[in-house]
């Protein structure tokens, strides 16, 4: 084992722990490989405030570490080369797999329970710090999954999609999961499928992985707190002991950046620090600006602040905000600033929501995906399922704004 190879495993033996990392980082720099040492530098400091877009510091980051391409590494990028020798189209679309860094490396692989068992070996022997698998399509495939040598030592397991009791059996019976201490489960199980306070009984009483320390009940849209709550509460009473929790996979609050949508509207703060949203006037009368406020909770304030426009300005058949020259009538009338907000849903109201988006996609949502044959809505041939199908949604935070434009956890608008 080389010096290179003796910081990785060592990295992983400790994968909660920044400090080997950071310490490989500063033998990277020694062996003038400085871009890879800033990457795991940049990506330790932000993990603490990752989707705190409002810090700062933290959009500071994001943008550092978008430079090395790490956010979709199947696209070109120093981060895609540093996954080194995938196994053979592992980055097509028909194959599904798909891996995140965090902390500077390969941190979360997603696939489907069907390629797993394929190439799970394969990713997990090439890169040892893999903290968490998360596995969809495993209506069917619980037993297979649970014979699978390729689970051994994994710390992590995310169950992001729906399926039976038995394939939950199966699991909860597998010999190979004994290091887990993290497993996620999906919620919102559709009644064909299963009861949620079975499934959670069935993992809390499972001797399989007598080191799990955190059961995580993800709700998936975000709008049953109250019901899973109380079934966290349920199954720490079952288990003897807190190992349960909450986790919201839609967010509460939509973020929204300064621009955030090409043109208009545009979010930001007033001088006193409240959250506006600026746009132009679309009343009929003397062209102006209408800025609305939003309370602490991101709900409208249901306040209008009219902002008269200097002539120009007003007579302009052009009424887009390019140059910025009506954030500038709105900086210098009420001090207001383009900045991160976070709005509840619709709060933008008339045609700019925000959404979840499309309800076809949440329609399947609790249903298991047929073993053999996974499918999206339409019924066409989709080897990630309908789990896979929203995860973007659920972990990249994805939204609609407008008629046809997608955000994400940045705030802003990235396609129509």
């Amino acid at each position: 084992m080389n010096e290179r190879e003796a910081f990785v495993r060592g990295i992983a033996a400790n994968l909660y722990d920044d400090t080997p990392r950071l310490a490989f980082a500063d033998w990277l720099d020694e062996h003038s490989e400085h871009d890879r040492a800033e990457f795991i530098r940049v990506q330790c400091e932000l993990e603490p405030m990752r989707d705190q877009y409002e810090i700062p510091r933290a959009a500071e980051l994001h943008e550092r570490e978008e430079h090395f391409g790490s956010r979709g590494v199947r696209q070109s990028g120093e981060a895609h080369e540093w996954l080194g020798a995938m196994p053979k189209d592992w980055n097509d679309w028909k194959t599904g797999i798909d891996v995140e860094f965090r902390r500077g490396f390969p941190d979360r692989l997603k696939l489907s329970a069907k390629v797993f068992l394929e190439h799970g070996a394969a990713i997990r022997a090439l890169h040892p710090t893999i903290r968490r698998v998360v596995i969809h399509c495993l209506s069917g495939w619980g037993g297979r999954l649970a014979a699978c040598d390729a689970l051994r030592g994994l710390t992590e397991l995310e169950l992001a999609c729906w399926y039976s009791d038995d394939d939950m059996k199966a699991l909860a019976a597998s010999p190979h999961v004994g290091e887990l201490q993290v497993l996620e489960l999906w919620l919102d199980r559709q009644s064909e499928t299963g009861t949620d306070a079975n499934l959670c009984k069935l993992a809390v009483k499972a001797k399989a992985w007598p080191k799990l320390r955190e059961l995580v009940l993800l709700d998936p849209e975000g709008d049953s707190e109250k019901r899973i709550k109380k079934l966290v509460t349920s199954t720490n009473r079952s288990a003897k002991r807190k190992v349960a929790r909450y986790e919201r996979g839609y967010p509460e609050l939509f973020p929204l950046s300064g621009a955030f949508c090409y043109d208009w509207p545009v979010v930001g703060r007033l001088s006193d620090g409240r959250a506006a949203v600026v746009e132009r006037d679309r009343t009929p009368g003397p062209g102006a600006l209408m800025v609305r406020t939003f309370d602490a909770a991101g709900a409208p304030t249901g306040e209008e602040i009219r902002v008269p426009l200097p002539q120009e300005l007003a007579n302009a058949v052009e009424a887009d905000n390019w140059d910025s020259k009506y954030t500038q009538v709105a900086r210098a009338a009420l001090g207001f600033e383009p900045g991160f907000i976070r709005v509840q849903e619709d709060a933008l109201g008339g045609d700019f929501g925000p959404w979840r988006g499309h309800s076809n996609d949440w329609n399947r949502g609790g249903l298991a995906d047929d073993p053999e044959n996974p499918t999206d809505y339409n019924g066409d041939p989709e080897p990630n399922g309908i789990g896979s199908e929203i995860s973007w949604a659920v972990r990249g935070g994805e939204f609609q704004v407008g008629s046809s434009g997608w955000a994400d956890k940045t705030g802003r608008v990235h396609s129509t």
